[in-house]
């Protein structure tokens, strides 16, 4: 079964466009209008929580 939710309040930096997770293997995808260093992306996941985020080879 696959379901589309509504998120608020999710996107604090308007450069990412477009954002795709997956919980299997643990990724995202992101799609941005500029290249967005890696330590304000883990500002932005620290205000979500205990998240950390480190670039895929």
């Amino acid at each position: 079964m696959k379901k589309e939710y509504e998120l608020k309040g999710m996107l604090q930096n308007t450069d990412v466009e477009e954002a795709e997770v997956h919980l299997h293997p643990q990724t995202a995808i992101l799609t941005m209008s500029k290249a967005i260093d890696i330590s304000e992306l883990q500002a932005q996941l620290n205000k979500a929580g205990h998240y950390t985020i480190n670039e895929k080879n």
